[in-house]
């Protein structure tokens, strides 16, 4: 029997780079790998794109005007992707929606019209319901009047055939919000162990030539966005507290700029106003963050927030040591002394101490290194995480059927 045709829908697509991104494009490539008939609906970014490409050998169809990477994104787009979607109904047998904030509603309300199987994935907190006592969230509860707000969209998003949540926080949000359990499926975004894996012997010294690292120095990395979310200012902040002899904190990522959140310039203030320029380095945004994690010794990630927290399996699937607060997804699989060190969120005081412990401690910070690499060998494989993705479609076509 042949394989169902899909039609993938995304805010956001290659080449812009996030996160999103980078998974919705993975998913693409193994359904069109394996026979899948596979097409992709996302919004116009800049007005030199063209509405129509081939990408990975895949046809990619952009709509909407045109606009760059934000929020507001996911709804401006609605008008211009339910169109599209109909208009293509002949060309697919069921919808995925990757990121369903907005996009999801064209995508169920499409669906329901054509009588085709919606697919809805979940990648942030709190859009399905609000945070309560078991939430790792870091999101706090909701208040009555955004309850109400949002009501509308989430009835849309409970008529979805399945709802994909990438962290465990998130499955228990859609159970929450009153998702029948059969409906649910947990399905974290995998990690290639190919493209991050430890260095090999020498490897790590030629990296830091490449790089200007300095070649005997203990580095710490951070990898993602320079936004408050992440925590970057309690990271540098946690940096001032701790010994920085013969150490170097690296963050890797674009800062936020015009966002309410940006946190890259006054990261670089408090680094120039407390005399910590020679112990940090900011290094922008970077297409393969793979080489930063095989030159450094240390990763963090002290995010208020997380889904998921790829950057943080990236580094161990890397062999390092990973220090990260405890919240949402990283939750999931981040265990205290166990593959990690894991701090209160908020707190550059605890986060400084769970660094200053793997700085001094090289024993744990190996033994820490080695247990996360073998979570993610065991959980988080990438090839057999979109294999189940994969058969989800199939099973949910085959049931409309």
């Amino acid at each position: 029997m042949s394989r169902p045709r899909v039609l993938l829908v995304t805010t956001y697509y290659h080449p812009v780079v996030g996160g999103v991104e980078i998974h919705a494009r993975q998913l693409v490539q193994y359904l069109h790998a394996h026979g899948f008939g596979i097409e992709v609906v996302t919004k116009r970014v800049g007005t030199d794109q063209e509405r129509e490409a081939v990408i990975d050998g895949v046809r990619v169809h952009r709509v909407g005007p045109a606009g760059e990477r934000r929020a507001s994104g996911k709804w401006v787009i609605l008008p211009w992707l339910l169109t599209e979607i109909v208009r293509r109904s002949a060309r697919f047998d069921a919808l995925v929606a990757v990121d369903y904030r907005g996009i999801g509603v064209a995508a169920i309300a499409a669906g329901r019209l054509l009588r085709r199987p919606v697919i809805v994935q979940g990648e942030v907190a709190g859009v399905l319901a609000g945070a309560d006592e078991a939430s790792t969230s870091g999101l706090p509860p909701e208040g009555i009047i955004t309850r109400c707000l949002k009501a509308p969209a989430r009835a849309i998003y409970r008529r979805a055939d399945r709802v994909v949540c990438i962290g465990r926080d998130l499955e228990r949000e859609a159970l929450r919000a009153g998702i029948p359990r059969e409906r649910v499926e947990y399905l974290p975004h995998g990690i290639d162990l190919e493209r991050f894996r430890p260095p090999q012997p020498g490897e790590r010294e030629r990296l830091r030539g490449e790089l200007g690292w300095p070649a005997s120095a203990t580095i710490v990395l951070f990898v993602g966005r320079l936004s408050a979310e992440k925590g970057v200012m309690d990271l540098v902040e946690a940096w001032r507290q701790i010994d920085r002899r013969n150490a170097m904190l690296v963050l890797v990522g674009p800062d936020m700029t015009g966002h309410r959140w940006d946190a890259g310039g006054p990261a670089r203030a408090y680094v120039a106003e407390h005399a910590l320029t020679d112990s940090v380095r900011f290094e922008g945004y970077a297409s393969d963050p793979s080489r930063f994690c095989r030159a450094a010794d240390l990763f963090v990630q002290p995010s208020h927030f997380e889904a998921l927290g790829n950057t943080a399996l990236e580094a161990m699937a890397s062999g390092l040591p990973v220090v990260a607060s405890g919240v949402g997804g990283l939750a999931d699989f981040c265990v205290d002394g166990e593959n990690a060190l894991v701090h209160e969120p908020h707190s550059p005081t605890s986060l400084a101490q769970a660094i200053a412990r793997l700085l001094a401690d090289r024993a744990l910070a190996a033994r820490l290194a080695a247990a996360g690499r073998r979570t993610v060998e065991e959980r988080f494989e990438l090839n057999g995480l979109l294999g189940r993705y994969a058969q989800l479609i199939e099973s949910v076509a085959r049931d409309r059927r």
